[in-house]
């Protein structure tokens, strides 16, 4: 797997805005995990998904073991993803170019 944060400044920025320890966290549009697994070391669960099937394969084979029991990758856009109500406390959706 490519690194594409090496000093880790893209999840420092989202620890600026909240914390994610023991929440539920909805990631929208989480490509290939980059981020996913660093929210997941600090919250309860995260469910993430994106359209692109491919990117959420690499998501998947990429996937710490340790982590397997927090993380659902699911292939999804955000009008096709079916949530229960009140299913996670913080949502988070990170786009770059």
């Amino acid at each position: 797997m490519r690194v594409l944060d090496p000093e880790g400044a893209h999840l420092a920025a989202l620890l600026r805005l909240g914390d994610f320890h023991g929440l539920r966290v909805l990631e929208l549009g989480c490509g290939d995990g980059r981020l996913t697994v660093d929210i997941a070391v600090h919250a309860t669960s995260v469910l993430a998904f994106d359209p692109d099937a491919a990117a959420i394969d690499r998501a998947r084979h990429s996937l710490p073991v340790d982590l397997a029991g927090r993380i659902d990758y699911r292939v999804a856009s955000g009008t096709q993803i079916a949530l229960e109500p009140r299913s996670f406390d913080v949502a988070v959706f990170s786009w770059s170019l």
